[in-house]
């Protein structure tokens, strides 16, 4: 096989590595889905911080992100309560949804997560791009177990299509809400959203904007 210096062994490695994780996150999302969907997924409940759930996951994230020289964009309001989740769940919500993200948005692209509180009271998570955004016919696809819409056999980070399935029946078992607004060309945003009987300290509703997809 000659030297272990030789360049390919390197690239070869760093194929099989990436290949090898990619088996991995498969495997795991399966475990976890079909945990759930059979009642055996039992939350770890305790009082959770949503900005520190938040700026763990973007200082996993920063690397991939740094790979197509996208920018990550952080913003929380300071002065919300914890809320009572299971902060691994929590944790796996954001890093999937970010993960989606980062998938899709363009090289040089943009992608905002933000924290705040909901309508009712509640806290929801958000996290916006300005990739190509989901026609509308192919949304209730790719929110599906094992969805992928035409976007996804478009880009080479394909996966198995469970990463919103999940978030979906995590955000069920916290009595919380899943919802994604996307425009063709324009962007998506997904939001998470945990109920005001969630949140540790009651807080005062404010008014929601109708229209939350800003064009970057």
């Amino acid at each position: 096989l000659g030297p272990h210096t030789v360049p390919q062994y390197k690239e070869y490695a760093g194929d099989i590595h990436t290949s090898g994780q990619h088996l991995l996150n498969l495997i795991n999302e399966l475990l976890d889905l079909s945990r759930i969907e059979a009642g055996k997924y039992d939350l770890n409940e305790e009082v959770v911080s949503l900005r520190d759930v938040a700026d763990d996951c973007l200082r996993m994230m920063k690397i991939r992100a740094k790979a197509k020289n996208i920018e990550l964009v952080e913003i929380i309001d300071d002065k919300l309560p914890k809320i009572w989740g299971d902060e691994r769940a929590i944790r796996q919500i954001m890093l999937n949804l970010l993960t989606n993200a980062i998938k899709f948005t363009p090289q040089s692209g943009r992608i905002e997560l933000s924290i705040k509180r909901s309508s009712d009271g509640g806290q929801m998570v958000s996290v916006k791009d300005n990739g190509p955004g989901i026609p509308q016919e192919e949304i209730a696809t790719v929110l599906s177990s094992f969805g992928q819409g035409s976007l996804a056999h478009k880009t080479a980070e394909q996966g198995a299509g469970l990463g919103l399935a999940i978030v979906q029946k995590i955000m069920d078992l916290h009595q919380g809400r899943f919802d994604l607004f996307s425009k063709l060309r324009f962007g998506t945003e997904v939001i998470a959203t945990f109920p005001r009987a969630r949140v540790m300290d009651a807080v005062a509703p404010v008014e929601e904007r109708p229209n939350r997809l800003k064009i970057y």
